[in-house]
């Protein structure tokens, strides 16, 4: 099934916005279950992050039946009173209007990981989003297929000790240059980061130098990444039971 993670930008003092957005559609539930529904949406979760500049982006996180450029044109498309709040209020937070964005790159998933032997949902996620340097595109794909792929024993012994259950990287191609979307469930994500910024086990110690060549200095994975706010989470009870 599709999934993407995906960032855009929060522009100054709209954060406030967010957290509207995200209110009224825990309010306006059965309208928000029957958009989801039409969208073929099972799991969808946002989070704010504040960069060390001091700009916001947030986050997005959504597994589902359709690819990104098809939901989002589904959704610009609907004549739903929730689907048009949702589109319009997104417009005034980013400043992009998404009924004309459909032509852009959709973000790439470069790697996935499930834990052998569950059905990768845990109870909890954790999104954050980091920049790559410029040029590092291709380099951080073929780190992503050695270090989740090639050596996956390595990679499912150093996630279960943390106990997540699933963790996926997506490549957005932005006006804001490349950046990297990692997405991570399990009992609690950010606990597994603070273990994994602490860990000098061989592989976690291999992991954390090579991100070093891809993304800027002042992004270190020997301290945890920020505790990035989750604003919003749901997620479709069969999928959470494991029917998928």
């Amino acid at each position: 099934m599709p999934s993407y993670g995906f960032v855009f930008p929060v522009l100054p003092g709209k954060d406030a916005v967010v957290r509207e957005v995200a209110s009224q559609l825990k309010q306006r539930q059965s309208e928000y279950l029957e958009s989801r529904a039409h969208l073929g949406c099972h799991v969808e979760r946002a989070y704010l992050q504040q960069n060390p500049d001091g700009s916001m982006v947030c986050l997005a996180y959504l597994d589902g039946d359709r690819t990104f450029n098809e939901a989002l044109k589904v959704l610009t498309s609907s004549d739903r009173p929730i689907d048009r709040y949702f589109v319009d209020k997104n417009s005034e937070i980013t400043g992009i209007d998404f009924r004309t964005a459909l032509d852009g790159p959709e973000p790439e998933l470069i790697a996935r990981w499930t834990a052998p032997g569950t059905n990768g949902r845990g109870p909890r996620g954790l999104a954050f989003a980091a920049p790559l340097k410029p040029g590092a595109t291709e380099e951080a794909r073929q780190f992503a297929r050695e270090a989740y792929e090639t050596r996956q024993r390595e990679f499912n012994e150093s996630r279960t000790a943390k106990t997540l259950v699933r963790e996926e990287v997506y490549l957005n191609r932005t006006p804001m240059g490349d950046l990297i979307v990692v997405y991570m469930e399990g009992e609690n994500p950010a606990e597994a980061n603070r273990q994994f910024a602490g860990s000098q086990t061989p592989y976690d110690r291999w992991f954390k130098d090579q991100c070093k060549e891809i993304f800027p200095a002042y992004v270190d994975f020997d301290q945890p990444v920020p505790a990035n706010e989750e604003v919003f989470a749901w997620v479709e009870a069969r999928t959470a039971a494991g029917a998928r």
